[in-house]
């Protein structure tokens, strides 16, 4: 095991890949509806609105069969692409950079890192995501009694793309992505939730305004996950939103030049 894999690494490595799995998951999500123009602008030109402005914030912990353990959030857009509905992943944290660099490279999602919690007291839970001491997301719930499995097929859109390095320009089309997950849950509760956004200069969750708030759903699931390139888009038109899915630079200078 070295940093020039052998051909019985590369083969192993392309087996696992071909076949991700992600296990004994717990998911507590809470759905939004926000103003229609908040959403269009935080798509990509190449996707349209879905049916409604709605926005999914998650919090979940999952086992895999190629990165680990982790605990990890996101917020999800809908959206459709050429009559194909899913979501949009408008941003999403890890717990460690493992499953960053899975979702990252290979997807294109949005990650950064940060700490996600479930806790849960008989039919009481709370899901939070915490990142450089600010809490910027609470989800709490009282849940009803277990709805019984599901079998859905759900859909993901991200992009993959390449800064130039001074951050002016992309180097190259970006590439619209599109992850399916086949879920097999075992265990759906779904009841009234109160959610809490925070925001930061780099991680502006209170942009998303609540305008209509839906119950929580909390589930105990597996999927198998696959995805596929679906074209080349806009680099001009995407700059801005890739500049937006990182970090604020300028807000991080420790150090200031002369001059």
């Amino acid at each position: 095991m070295g940093y020039r894999r052998t051909p019985e690494e590369l083969a192993a490595v392309r087996a696992t890949l071909a076949d991700v799995e992600f296990v004994g998951g717990e998911s507590l999500s809470v759905d939004f509806l926000t103003r229609p123009d908040v959403v269009r602008d935080i798509l990509p030109a190449e996707l349209d609105p879905g049916a409604e402005p709605r926005v999914t914030v998650q919090v979940s912990r999952w086992r895999s069969s190629c990165v680990g353990d982790f605990a990890a959030s996101a917020v999800y857009v809908s959206a459709s692409h050429r009559g194909v509905a899913g979501d949009y992943v408008l941003t999403m944290w890890m717990d460690d950079d493992v499953p960053l660099l899975f979702g990252r490279d290979l997807y294109g999602e949005p990650k950064k890192i940060g700490t996600s919690t479930l806790w849960r007291n008989d039919g009481h839970m709370t899901g939070a995501l915490e990142r450089h001491g600010t809490r910027l997301v609470e989800i709490e719930a009282d849940l009803g009694p277990d709805r019984g499995p599901t079998e859905v097929v759900g859909r993901n859109f991200n992009v993959k793309y390449e800064l130039c390095p001074g951050g002016d320009a992309l180097a190259g089309p970006p590439t619209l992505m599109m992850a399916e997950f086949a879920q097999r849950t075992t265990l759906v509760r779904k009841g009234p939730a109160v959610l809490r956004l925070t925001g930061t200069v780099h991680d502006p969750l209170d942009d998303l305004e609540v305008l209509e708030l839906r119950d929580a759903v909390y589930v105990e699931t597996g999927m198998k996950a696959t995805c596929v390139p679906l074209g080349p888009m806009d680099p001009d038109a995407f700059l801005p939103l890739a500049l937006g899915r990182s970090d604020h630079w300028p807000a991080l200078a420790t150090a200031h030049l002369p001059g």
